[in-house]
């Protein structure tokens, strides 16, 4: 696990988005579903600011915990070996979007 600014309380956080991501998924209802999305916000908005640049395009659970192994990697390559997968996402979430090749996929 990385350094010293990973701390029980991150890992709770990203555990509580992550319950949240469930019930969303499971909201019985549209204003259900909108609370629930609006909790997981403002949940996700007392991450470090290194997080939320660095998870900005997969700022779920799966993204959080992600940037954590990728960042134990970085800080400490031996010990904490990460999988080519991980490196994969988290660089290809990284990059910004070709607003060109956006256009694409929505069309206006």
């Amino acid at each position: 696990m990385a350094g010293s600014d990973i701390t029980p309380e991150i890992l709770q956080t990203i555990a509580i988005l992550e319950a949240l991501e469930t019930l969303i998924d499971n909201a019985p209802s549209s204003k259900v579903e909108a609370i629930l999305q609006e909790a997981w916000i403002k949940v996700s908005e007392t991450f470090p600011d290194d997080f939320k640049e660095a998870t900005r395009e997969d700022a779920g659970a799966e993204g959080l915990r992600r940037y954590i192994r990728v960042k134990a990697f970085f800080e400490n390559p031996t010990e904490n070996p990460v999988s080519p997968e991980d490196l994969e996402a988290y660089y290809r979430n990284r990059e910004p979007v070709d607003e060109d090749s956006a256009e694409f996929f929505f069309p206006e």
